[in-house]
């Protein structure tokens, strides 16, 4: 019953988190024409940090178009219930590519001026499955065991070349 009540949780999450992947308007190669992005539009996402498997930092990306695209890339969190341990064990096999780190800017009117960690995606080689670890700070009111906020997803061919173009290399 309690690990129920934990993935509810988690999955509620992992929804707010990638929310607005149904909106088919923006695409991952999709031009909008220099719009000016609100926080709202970027769902507060301010900074992606791109760093190569052995943890050297490859590129900051700070632009807001490439932001927005980010936060509207579909992975789709139902699908994890099915192929969790499946892929996990796949993954094995293959050697860790990029880690893509994403941070968001507080929700308090009064900061410090730092950036809340919202996850890392990990990139594979040669594959197009990531894994996904949501930060456990951005579960504000219980501690919630890193286990259940590790996902694992198969991912598109474009969703998979809009990850690697992020690196820059």
């Amino acid at each position: 019953m309690n690990k129920k009540i934990i993935m509810l949780v988690v999955l509620s999450l992992l929804i707010m988190i990638l929310s607005g992947c149904s909106n088919k308007e923006y695409t991952t190669g999709a031009s909008t024409n220099n719009k000016e992005y609100t926080a709202e539009d970027l769902q507060r996402l301010s900074r992606l940090e791109v760093y190569a498997a052995d943890k050297a930092l490859i590129n900051t990306i700070e632009n807001k178009e490439t932001l927005f695209q980010f936060n509207k890339l579909c992975i789709d969190p139902m699908e994890y219930t099915d192929q969790q341990e499946e892929i996990q064990e796949k993954l094995k096999e293959y050697e860790p590519q990029y880690i893509i780190t994403s941070y968001k800017t507080p929700a308090a009117r009064y900061n410090n001026g730092s950036l809340e960690k919202l996850f890392d995606i990990t990139v594979y080689k040669d594959t197009h499955m990531i894994m996904m670890q949501v930060s456990p700070d951005t579960v504000k009111n219980f501690p919630v065991p890193s286990e259940y906020l590790t996902y694992y997803y198969e991912v598109s061919d474009d969703v998979m070349d809009f990850l690697i173009s992020l690196a820059g290399e």
